[in-house]
């Protein structure tokens, strides 16, 4: 069945005469004519008959053209969503983020992203070095990334990259432990702790190494982890110190244990988004990008410090 010639019946039993469907078409009434003459060959219906010197539509033809006007309610809907995704629509947005960024951050944005008919977040937890959390921006719509550098550690040609959150690094140490009596604590109170450290090339090693530089020794790592709440649980255990991220830190906080802010030294992380430029002009993209920055915002009021504003460079 010929699409075009269905909703040229459609618009003849509409405007009820072969002229007047011919002018509002923009073509000739013989054209309108023969199409609905080839129509009606093609299906093998009688879909017109005389009437004085018009035509009318018998009752097959009225059958077609009810029909044919569900057909164009199908094909408009079918032109809005494609004009939709033209301009950026999609159901469905991916996002990387680290461990302590997910545990942060994902269950509010999930629930802002519930509020959108629609909308859904496929998340994946990922915790590479500063250049990784770049390479993953080529497989994903939004990237949460963290380095002690600062967001411009992260910059490449054709990312965008947006401040989330400055998050100090304290110290992690036992409610009973003597330095827990202090308000704050340098270089030279810690380094001659033993400490639980995190594998070579993760971003907290770095501070590690500054408080080895200020206090001019080796530090003693007495264990590597990759995991911040084994991290916490050998702290508590009494086995060493650890550097652990404020935020993430106080929303579980162990009992028995206590941070100190470190002094002295740049401890702190900043945590971005990160996103393709062509990704992020996407509508969808860059509203899950607004409420990650509203996520994070309310993270800051909490815990008393400043986010940037969303749109950051």
């Amino acid at each position: 069945m010929d699409l075009r010639r269905l909703l040229l019946l459609r618009e003849l039993a509409d405007r009820r005469t072969v002229g007047a469907t011919a002018e509002a078409l923009g073509i000739t009434p013989s054209a309108v004519s023969q199409q609905l003459k080839t129509f009606q060959e093609e299906l093998g219906v009688v879909l017109l008959e005389k009437e004085g010197r018009g035509v009318r539509l018998t009752e097959a033809g009225a059958a077609l053209s009810a029909a044919a006007a569900d057909v164009a309610v199908a094909m408009a809907r079918a032109e809005a969503t494609a004009e939709d995704y033209r301009g950026g629509r999609q159901s469905t947005v991916s996002a990387v983020f680290f461990p302590s960024a997910a545990e942060m951050i994902l269950p509010g944005l999930l629930d802002r992203a519930g509020a959108v008919e629609g909308l859904r977040i496929r998340a994946r937890l990922e915790d590479p070095k500063a250049q990784g959390f770049v390479d993953l921006a080529a497989d994903s719509d939004l990237v949460l990334g963290h380095s002690v550098n600062g967001p411009a550690d992260f910059a490449r040609p054709g990312l965008i990259v947006e401040p989330l959150l400055e998050e100090p690094l304290d110290v992690a140490l036992p409610a009973h432990h003597p330095l827990a009596a202090k308000p704050s604590l340098g270089p030279s109170d810690v380094a001659g702790e033993p400490w639980i450290g995190v594998p070579a090339g993760f971003p907290f090693d770095t501070v590690l190494r500054q408080i080895e530089l200020q206090a001019g020794r080796t530090v003693e790592r007495a264990q590597l982890m990759p995991d911040l709440r084994v991290m916490e649980a050998l702290v508590v255990g009494g086995h060493g110190l650890s550097l652990l991220p404020r935020f993430t830190a106080r929303a579980s906080l162990r009992r028995g244990l206590v941070l100190r802010p470190l002094a002295g030294v740049h401890a702190r992380r900043s945590i971005v988004l990160i996103a393709r430029a062509e990704v992020a002009a996407r509508p969808t993209v860059r509203s899950v990008m607004d409420m990650v920055h509203a996520e994070a915002r309310t993270i800051a009021e909490h815990d008393g410090a400043a986010a940037p504003e969303a749109g950051g460079a």
